[in-house]
């Protein structure tokens, strides 16, 4: 077997090999509290013991930096927490990939320590695509980036040797309710679902103006049952988390 490729950055290493330690699986979207998770740990208390294994950017208690992970042993990134910043911007049409340069493997870090680390400042839902993308405000996208596929459909974003995004594949397949821990395998992707997706996505944009009356409110609230009666039938998980956070929602009006 040929030896693994390496690409050596100032602050961070980028691994080119055969070692998958995430799998499709292991990307979860909860839409109720906009959380992407990335691994195999199932809670927020097997996320604390990870901590002490490993090094990153854990401050998620305690401050809005994002969790990101890396073993202390080999330094390769092992998972992340990451809270997507809303409005989620609803986009029509392709995403614009001309600047990444795709790579395929795992990331490690090249120096044993910890850091503060910020992926979500800004959230864009490709309908068309079905891809979700999630990046800081320091990423440039007029000057070239790296695009790391950790799995083939997640992604990590580098720029200037630092971590500046998340790219998720096939995003509405990794849709979860928020008490299952896996994603199916199933890696059918149903476009009406994506599109009614992005509906909910507009909608819930609109709940954040201060000035809405009585009757906008009321009419916001048809709109987002009118998507519930159109995807109560469907019993697949993704179409779980929506239903029960559009009634979430609902509630919250």
């Amino acid at each position: 077997m040929l030896p693994a490729r390496k690409y050596y950055h100032e602050n961070m290493e980028i691994n080119i090999n055969n070692i998958q330690i995430i799998s499709n699986t292991d990307v979860r979207w909860y839409l109720s509290s906009q959380i992407i998770w990335i691994g195999k740990e199932k809670n927020y208390d097997e996320i604390e013991e990870l901590i002490n294994k490993s090094y990153g950017s854990f401050k998620w208690l305690w401050s809005d930096s994002d969790t990101i992970l890396f073993n202390k042993e080999d330094l390769n990134f092992i998972g992340a927490v990451i809270k997507l910043n809303e409005p989620i911007i609803v986009k029509s049409g392709g995403m614009d990939k001309v600047l990444l340069e795709e790579r395929e493997g795992n990331i490690k870090i090249s120096e044993e320590r910890n850091f503060e680390c910020n992926l979500s400042d800004f959230t864009e839902y490709y309908i068309e695509e079905d891809n979700l993308l999630s990046y800081s405000e320091k990423w440039d996208r007029a000057n070239l980036s790296i695009e790391v596929k950790i799995t083939s459909d997640f992604s990590v974003l580098l720029q200037n040797n630092e971590m500046v995004g998340i790219l998720i594949y096939n995003a509405s397949n990794h849709l979860l309710p928020e008490v299952v821990y896996q994603v199916d395998a199933n890696e059918n992707i149903d476009s009406s679902l994506c599109i009614k997706l992005g509906r909910f996505f507009e909608l819930i944009e609109k709940i954040d103006n201060d000035d809405l009356t009585q009757h906008e409110e009321l009419e916001l609230k048809k709109a987002f049952l009118e998507i519930y009666e159109q995807v109560l039938p469907y019993n697949e998980l993704n179409y779980i988390a929506l239903k029960e956070t559009i009634l979430n929602v609902v509630d919250y009006m």
